[in-house]
């Protein structure tokens, strides 16, 4: 997703090979470095992807979680809003 006119990429972690309760991670494009860096890490539950939208000039990510280690599967999902610096 483009935000401030800078790439981003949001990845969602379904399981990082033990738990489902694995964080995900936004990145940001570095133009100088051509190379997407680690913006922020974000928990999340067997996450199974991102949106990413604006409204009212304000920036937002939702993430889909599907379930935990628990294998609950009325887990919440989230949305988060830009503050300027993360999610």
């Amino acid at each position: 997703f483009s935000m401030d006119g800078t790439s981003h990429l949001a990845v969602a972690n379904y399981f990082d090979g033990s738990s489902y309760d694995a964080d995900s991670v936004i990145y940001r494009w570095d133009a100088y470095g051509a190379a997407f860096t680690a913006l922020q890490s974000i928990p999340t539950h067997g996450a199974f992807g991102w949106e990413y939208f604006s409204l009212d000039g304000i920036s937002y990510l939702a993430v889909a979680n599907n379930h935990n280690n628990a294998d609950n599967y009325t887990i919440d999902s989230a949305v988060y809003h830009w503050n300027g610096c993360d999610f």
